[in-house]
């Protein structure tokens, strides 16, 4: 499990310029996304994101990696946050 804290989105989020007071609470889905192909060290080019549930700063995610193209990002409930789909094909 991972925690994104407030300093690290803060970080990113400088160095994108991007000041959407919604990731004052809310963790930026694309930092997600590029943490999940960071630490699964996937080759995706091209892929699609479903935002299904946000992600709060500081709350614990997981990444489950289906190996069918597809990636699941879970809080410690086991509630499906994102979910990341191969489209390389």
């Amino acid at each position: 499990m991972i925690q994104i804290t407030k300093q690290f989105v803060e970080t990113y989020l400088s160095l994108i310029d991007d000041q959407n007071p919604i990731h004052d609470h809310i963790v930026p889905g694309q930092l997600v996304v590029e943490i999940i192909i960071s630490q699964l060290n996937l080759d995706w080019k091209y892929y699609e994101v479903k935002y299904v549930n946000p992600i709060s700063i500081n709350e614990e995610i997981t990444f489950e990696n289906c190996h069918d193209g597809k990636v699941n990002v879970l809080n410690g409930d086991s509630v499906v946050k994102l979910i990341v789909l191969n489209k390389n094909n």
